[in-house]
C-alpha cells in the first residue's frame, strides 16, 4: 500500500500511527511521524491547524470527510492529495480518534491544469481566428454575390455554375465562422447571471424565430417558466437553438408542434423541449452535442454543426446538464437542467400558446 498513507488520529488530534504510506508519500518515519499534531500535513502553513480542526469537526457531525486538496511534505514542499476522514466511535457512540487514508493525485491534477490551460488556449484561438476571418469571408462573398449578378448568364452555364459555387461556399464559410465565433464566446465572455423569468426568454428565442416558423407553419407552446438566476443572453440562445432544432427537423409535408415544459425535480429544474418532427435512431444521443456532429448532410438539412455543441456549453456553464430522447419518425424530446437556486415558484398563468399564421 505504498501508494497510499494510512493513519490513526486521537480526538486531540494527534498522530498515533501509520503504515508505510506514510514515509514514501510523505516523507516521515515512524518516531518523526508518532505523537505529532496531524496539522503538519496541511496547507497553508499559518491555518494548517485550523484547517485540521475543521476536518476533524466535519468527520464528526457526518460520519467522514472527503478532503481532496493540496497538502505538505515533510520537506515543505505540497502536493495534491485525494483524502477521506473518518470519525471513529465506541459502541456507546462516544469519539476514540479519526482514521485517514490518502493518495497523492499531483500527477492528475497537474495534468488537469494543463488540459484546461490548453482548452482555455485552443477557445481563445477560436475567438481570434474566427473573428478576424469574418472580413475576408464577408468581402469574398459579397465580390462573388457581384460577380454572379453583373456576368450571370452573359458566360458559359459552367461559369455560372462556378460562381453559384463560390457564392455557396462562401455562405456556408460565414455562417460556420459566426457559430465557431459564439462557441469560443461562451467561455471568453462572462456575462454576470440575472434573475429573470425563462418565459422572457424563450419568447425573445422565438421572436427571433418568427420567420422560420411562419415559414413551415409551425405553432410553439409552453408552460410557465420559472425564474432562475441565469445568464440571460445565453438562455436566450439556448432556446433559440432547440427550438429552431425542432422546427428545422420537421416531417415533409406536416407543421411542426413543439411544447416546452418544466418542471422541478429536487435541487433542480428540468426543462423539455418536445417536437413531433422526423427524429433520430438513439445510438446517436450521445454523440449529437459534439463539434461538427451532423445525422444529416448540409444539403437535406442546412446547418454547421455547432448549434448543439453550443447548448452543451451554455447548459454546462450553467451548471445543468443536457440530453435527448428520440426515435425515428416519431419526433425529439430534449431536456436540460438548471439548479434551483432561485426558490420563487412558478407564476400561476394558464399554458402559453404563440401560434404563427398559416
Amino acid at each position: 500500500m505504498r501508494n497510499y498513507a494510512m493513519f490513526m488520529i486521537d480526538p486531540q488530534g494527534n498522530l498515533i500511527s501509520w503504515n508505510a504510506g506514510v514515509e514514501h508519500l510523505l516523507g516521515y518515519s515512524e518516531q518523526e511521524w508518532i505523537g505529532q499534531h496531524a496539522s503538519i500535513i496541511f496547507t497553508p502553513s499559518d491555518k494548517a491547524v485550523e484547517v485540521c480542526e475543521s476536518e476533524m469537526q466535519k468527520a464528526q457531525e457526518t460520519g467522514g470527510a472527503t478532503d481532496i486538496r493540496w497538502h505538505r511534505h515533510k520537506d515543505g514542499t505540497e502536493f495534491f492529495a485525494n483524502g477521506f476522514m473518518n470519525a471513529l466511535r465506541n459502541e456507546e457512540g462516544v469519539l476514540i480518534g479519526y482514521a485517514k487514508i490518502m493518495s497523492d493525485e499531483t500527477a492528475r491534477k497537474q495534468l488537469q491544469d494543463s488540459l484546461t490551460e490548453s482548452n482555455s488556449a485552443l477557445e481563445q484561438f477560436a475567438y481570434v481566428a474566427s473573428h478576424d476571418l469574418q472580413e475576408p469571408l464577408r468581402t469574398m462573398g459579397t465580390y462573388a454575390q457581384l460577380l454572379s449578378r453583373t456576368y450571370g448568364g452573359k458566360l458559359d452555364a459552367e461559369a455560372d455554375q462556378f460562381l453559384g459555387f463560390i457564392v455557396n461556399a462562401a455562405g456556408r464559410m460565414s455562417l460556420l465562422v459566426q457559430d465557431l465565433l459564439a462557441y469560443a464566446r461562451l467561455t471568453t465572455e462572462n456575462e454576470r447571471p440575472s434573475s429573470i423569468a425563462l418565459d422572457e426568454d424563450l419568447e425573445a428565442a422565438i421572436t427571433h424565430l418568427d420567420q422560420a416558423i411562419q415559414e413551415s407553419d409551425a405553432r410553439i407552446t409552453h408552460d410557465p417558466m420559472p425564474t432562475l438566476p441565469v445568464d440571460r443572453g445565453q438562455m436566450v440562445r439556448l432556446f433559440q437553438n432547440l427550438v429552431g432544432n425542432a422546427v428545422k427537423y420537421r416531417k415533409p409535408g406536416q407543421p411542426s408542434k413543439v411544447h416546452i415544459s418544466a418542471e422541478q425535480k429536487g435541487t433542480e429544474w428540468v426543462i423539455s423541449i418536445r417536437d413531433n418532427g422526423i427524429g433520430f435512431d438513439p445510438q446517436y444521443a450521445s454523440i449529437i452535442f459534439a463539434p461538427f456532429k451532423r445525422l444529416h448532410t448540409a444539403e437535406e438539412y442546412p446547418g454547421t454543426g455547432v448549434g448543439l455543441a453550443i447548448c452543451r456549453r451554455i447548459v454546462q456553464a450553467q451548471g445543468g446538464r443536457i440530453w435527448a430522447e428520440s426515435q425515428p419518425g416519431e419526433g425529439t424530446t430534449f431536456f436540460f437542467t438548471l439548479p434551483v437556486e432561485s426558490r420563487q415558484p412558478l407564476r400561476h398563468t394558464p399554458p402559453i400558446n404563440t401560434p404563427r399564421p398559416t
